[in-house]
């Protein structure tokens, strides 16, 4: 494969305050003049689209051992490859070689979107037509959280991507606050938020080349549409309880899954947290985590969280202690963390 593997492994062993420096440099090589503050880098570009990614990742270190396949095609490293979000990071330097973008680099998203929030305190309101943030696993989603615009997703589906559903990311913030439609699509990495998290070179080469095909048609103004509100919110942190969208509760269990209540002993780990929730988790064969959702007597999917026991070791699951129950998705309630 041929990719810039120089700027590739530079970004993947900079800690976040390294590669924010090193990416104002960058951008002003470029031909941008960014604006660095406390939690975030923006550059004003030519083109009315606001490319997204975070800097920070979940591991305490840098990967200073790369790993690559024979063909260069897969990337990671036994000390976490970082891959989320560095792989957006890649992937907005590329696609603003030809295409001047506006830019925004954002902090410490992963312990609450605290970059996001700084960006939408500044006076800084870029005039966008819409916002692509570069920071989901696999090859081919499109996440449009709970921005309903039907024109927008029509628009960003039409470049071969798949309609998926997702819990946080930084649009989550800045999609309103700008009134501005955004996606999240995905970045090529895979086993997010672990030691076994790999990067599919392929598949980010891919998406470069699909999100510069959309960028390059012009467009007008996607306003940003909030999905209908439900009665409540939730959390996984177990602040505000779990409730069904509204008079649906017949139409949410669609399928079931063989779950097993995880131990009092274990832990939920987010990021570098862990949580001792007071609501009741479960998980799968394949180690997923779900919440139990008492108003439906059954189990909602989470992303990018893991149970350990109290030796810090994954939880095993035991067949014979698991039960077939009723899942839904997370589409089909309100996650709001630490807002």
């Amino acid at each position: 494969m041929e990719y810039d593997f120089d700027v590739l492994r530079d970004i993947i062993q900079m800690d976040q305050k390294t590669l924010k420096h090193y990416l104002e440099l960058h951008l002003q090589d470029k031909g941008y003049t960014p604006i660095s503050k406390k939690g975030f880098l923006y550059a004003e570009g030519s083109i009315p689209v606001l490319l997204v990614a975070h800097l920070d990742t979940v591991h305490k270190q840098t990967a200073d051992i790369i790993c690559f396949s024979s063909d260069m095609r897969y990337v990671m490293s036994p000390q976490g490859i970082g891959g989320d979000d560095r792989c957006g990071v890649y992937m907005i330097m590329q696609i603003i070689t030809r295409l001047p973008c506006h830019v925004l680099f954002c902090e410490d998203e992963e312990i609450g979107g605290h970059g996001a929030k700084a960006f939408t305190k500044s006076a800084i309101r870029p005039s966008v037509n819409y916002i692509v943030e570069m920071d989901r696993r696999g090859s081919n989603d499109a996440v449009f959280y709970r921005c309903n615009n039907p024109d927008f997703v029509d628009f960003v589906l039409n470049f071969r991507f798949t309609e998926n559903h997702g819990t946080f990311s930084d649009i989550s913030v800045i999609a309103p606050h700008l009134k501005t439609a955004a996606v999240n699509i995905s970045a090529g990495y895979f086993n997010e938020h672990s030691r076994h998290e790999y990067i599919d070179m392929l598949a980010v080469e891919n998406n470069i080349k699909r999100i510069s095909e959309m960028i390059s048609v012009e467009t007008e103004h996607f306003d940003y549409i909030r999905e209908q509100e439900r009665d409540k919110q939730i959390s996984m942190f177990g602040d505000c309880g779990w409730v069904p969208m509204e008079q649906q509760s017949s139409k949410l269990a669609l399928k079931r899954k063989l779950l097993m209540l995880i131990p009092d002993s274990a832990h939920i780990v987010a990021g570098n947290y862990r949580i001792f929730p007071n609501s009741k988790y479960l998980i799968d064969k394949d180690g997923k985590i779900y919440v139990h959702v008492k108003e439906l007597n059954a189990a909602a999917e989470t992303e990018h969280v893991f149970s350990c026991d109290s030796n810090g070791n994954r939880v095993n699951f035991i067949t014979s202690l698991a039960r077939q129950m009723p899942v839904i998705s997370l589409d089909d309630v309100i996650y709001e963390c630490m807002f």
